[in-house]
């Protein structure tokens, strides 16, 4: 059938004997409730916070022959409760909306749809936040290779101005990929490259996961040149438990022409460095002990350790948004150095249960204790920091 027949065959829901139009609707709803006392380590501040988040995704995709469309609209929610007011935050929008024809050579896919590549450590969806995040652009995938050219649509505090290309190849060494970023912010014009390669395997009994990016170019007036490394090395105990070892760094540090600190580009950050989402992906080390159990086939219990260091005295302790982190007066940074590189570490629990195929419900809790960086900069008595959730989230 023609091109123009089939279009106009999809949008009038007209089919003969050989192609027929198949629909199919789904809707996603998603509950979490979370507390969370003392982010700034300070006991004089009253910082506590309540949040309830909710979520609603209906949705339907359009199947004709070689083309697929899916529309999946979002209603977003936050209601926030703290010491000093209260108040909420709407958000509606448009969460997917592509059109995307499967050819004998490939798929090319153009309008919103979602960008996730390897563990999500530079691109993701980033789903744990309340909107998501989802992309406006044009993509290709054929075989090993995707090539991709996109904005930001839907996400919290948008970057109007920023835009990633890019080009990913799946070969015997794992997957590598160029992403080249630009972005207009206060400092001027963001010029940046990214050479990423991510690969999966086995040592021994241990099972691997190791990802390295480099990078280079502009931000502002500052030349950029920065990388981050990643490993994850987990080791099966028995059929029900298993432990291991991970290790992080990224790049920090800046002077009047020169900067190292490692931009985190788009990620999923909340599935990394913690739980309690006090610690991003730059200027950072880490070392991170972890044992998962199976309770039962549809329960799961993780517990995690981790430890985390500056990787420049000189440069701040970012957060998962990529920003410094805000203490009392001001953010966690000594241009000095002084305060050392120990920022501390973090304890966390999650118990995690699925119910039938549709529902799953998680429940978790994160206690971050402060180290001698922090406790410089804070003052007098700090406090160690907690956090705290339960969510359910059904789809059908």
């Amino acid at each position: 059938m023609p091109l123009t027949s089939s279009l106009l065959a999809l949008a009038l829901g007209t089919t003969n004997d050989a192609t027929k139009l198949e629909i199919k609707t789904d809707v996603d709803t998603r509950f979490r409730f979370e507390r969370r006392t003392d982010r700034d380590f300070l006991s004089t501040n009253r910082d506590n916070r309540s949040d309830l988040f909710t979520r609603f995704r209906p949705g339907v995709t359009l199947t004709y022959g070689q083309w697929v469309s899916q529309l999946r609209l979002q209603y977003s929610q936050s209601l926030r409760w703290t010491s000093t007011g209260n108040g909420s935050t709407e958000n509606r929008d448009l969460d997917l909306g592509y059109i995307q024809y499967k050819g004998e050579t490939g798929t090319f896919t153009i309008g919103r749809f979602k960008l996730n590549f390897g563990n999500e450590r530079l691109i993701g969806g980033s789903e744990w936040t309340n909107m998501s995040r989802s992309f406006d652009g044009i993509r290709y995938q054929s075989g090993k290779l995707d090539v991709f050219a996109a904005k930001i649509g839907v996400q919290a505090n948008r970057p109007k101005d920023a835009r990633i290309a890019g080009v990913r190849y799946a070969n015997k060494f794992g997957d590598t990929m160029y992403i080249l970023k630009t972005d207009e912010v206060g400092a001027g014009d963001v010029t940046i490259h990214t050479l990423n390669h991510h690969w999966k395997g086995n040592f021994g009994k241990a099972k691997a996961d190791i990802e390295v990016s480099g990078q280079v170019g502009e931000v502002g007036p500052r030349d950029h040149s920065a990388y981050a490394v990643t490993a994850n090395f987990t080791v099966p105990v028995n059929p029900q438990l298993s432990v291991g070892l991970i290790g992080n760094i990224a790049t920090g540090g800046q002077s009047a022409g020169h900067t190292k600190t490692f931009d985190t580009l788009y990620p999923t950050a909340h599935k990394f460095n913690g739980s309690a989402d006090l610690q991003g992906f730059r200027n950072m080390q880490e070392l991170t002990f972890f044992a998962n159990y199976k309770t039962d086939p549809n329960g799961s219990l993780k517990v995690s350790y981790h430890n985390f260091w500056l990787f420049d005295d000189t440069d701040a302790w970012y957060g998962v948004t990529g920003a410094p982190n805000a203490r009392f007066g001001g953010t966690f940074v000594d241009a000095t150095g002084a305060s050392g590189s120990e920022v501390g570490s973090e304890i966390d629990i999650e118990y995690t249960r699925s119910f039938g195929k549709n529902g799953t419900f998680a429940l978790g809790f994160a206690v971050f204790e402060p180290g001698d960086f922090i406790k410089s900069l804070v003052g007098g008595t700090s406090k160690r920091s907690t956090w705290g959730y339960a969510q359910y989230s059904i789809k059908f």
